[in-house]
């Protein structure tokens, strides 16, 4: 994780949530906040990919690059569509 300047937040969640928080950070040997900024780095990283394949999609499909009904028929098959 970065060791960026930090600053200080908070937010409401159910007692559930913080309990499964908290087991999780203690059967990994971290504190709630190591887990909790993990989580966060996670998700921010995630949406950064995520937006970039939109990008992308958007990008093949403005090219017309599209699968065609029998390419899409084969994947189904493949997989049990």
């Amino acid at each position: 994780m970065s060791t960026a300047e930090t600053v200080s937040t908070s937010f409401r969640a159910s007692k559930d949530k913080i309990e499964r928080i908290d087991a999780i950070a203690t059967s990994m040997g971290r504190s709630r906040n190591w887990l909790l900024n993990k989580a966060l780095d996670d998700i921010l990283e995630h949406q950064a990919w995520f937006e970039v394949e939109v990008q992308k999609g958007i990008a093949a499909a403005d090219k017309g690059e599209f699968a065609s009904p029998e390419e899409v028929t084969a994947i189904f098959n493949k997989y049990g569509a």
